[in-house]
């Protein structure tokens, strides 16, 4: 198995950011991958998909309340939507959970199954 956790690629064809995570991912690394995927996005005024069906990430629900608040202080990422790809069943509830945080403080976030129902949200204004 390999070392690697994650992956952000530039999408041109689609206009998106895409993050991919792999294996288990420490809340740290989490939040320092959300904030370069974030940053990017802003940068070349994309929105993101996030597939993280490969991965298990090792965060305390308590984390999944908390850094949707730490992702509002990055005003210039506030724009950026972001559409996650889940496995269901596949720690579901942190994600549903991070989804509705995320929304109650401004931030644009969904969760999806299907990676062509997320590209459609994402292309939405």
């Amino acid at each position: 198995m390999s070392n690697k956790q994650y992956e952000i690629v530039r999408d041109e064809e689609q206009c998106i950011i895409r993050l991919n995570v792999y294996g288990e991912l420490a809340k740290d690394v989490g939040e320092n991958v959300i904030t370069q995927a974030r940053t990017k996005a802003a940068e070349n005024q994309y929105n993101i998909l996030c597939d993280v069906r490969k991965a298990k990430i090792k965060a305390a629900f308590i984390d999944w309340f908390y850094l949707p608040r730490k992702l509002e202080i990055y005003s210039k990422t506030r724009a950026v939507k972001t559409a996650i790809l889940v496995t269901p069943g596949h720690q579901e509830e942190g994600y549903s959970f991070f989804e509705t945080v995320a929304h109650n403080v401004g931030i644009k976030i969904k969760i999806f199954i299907k990676e062509a129902d997320a590209l459609v949200w994402l292309k939405k204004s």
